[in-house]
């Protein structure tokens, strides 16, 4: 899952920074990152609660992937950045030509 994100966020970066521009696409790949990380513990915290399980236990195990998934996600944020300028970039060419034709 992490790796489909990390490959595929960055790859859909471009055309939708072309479509909708780069502030916007970052800002959506930062909520994208959020997920990532703040999603096990939401969904494994309420699993403990619902099952009765140590909660403070279940949040720690959790805690082992935190490292792995900020890499995850760090990768993604620089390589979306890289290429959301890329496309912003010819997107702001793009307009400036056609305006002086």
């Amino acid at each position: 899952m992490f790796s489909i994100l990390a490959v595929g966020t960055p790859v859909l970066a471009a055309p939708v920074a072309l479509m909708i521009g780069l502030r916007k696409t970052l800002m959506a790949v930062c909520f994208v990152g959020i997920v990532i990380l703040l999603g096990p513990y939401v969904y494994f915290g309420a699993w403990a609660l619902i099952e009765g399980v140590s909660l403070w236990a279940t949040l720690k195990a959790v805690a082992v992937s935190l490292a792995p998934a900020s890499i995850v996600v760090g990768w993604m944020l620089a390589w979306s950045a890289a290429y959301g300028a890329i496309a912003a970039l010819l997107r702001l060419c793009w307009l400036y030509w056609r305006a002086e034709s």
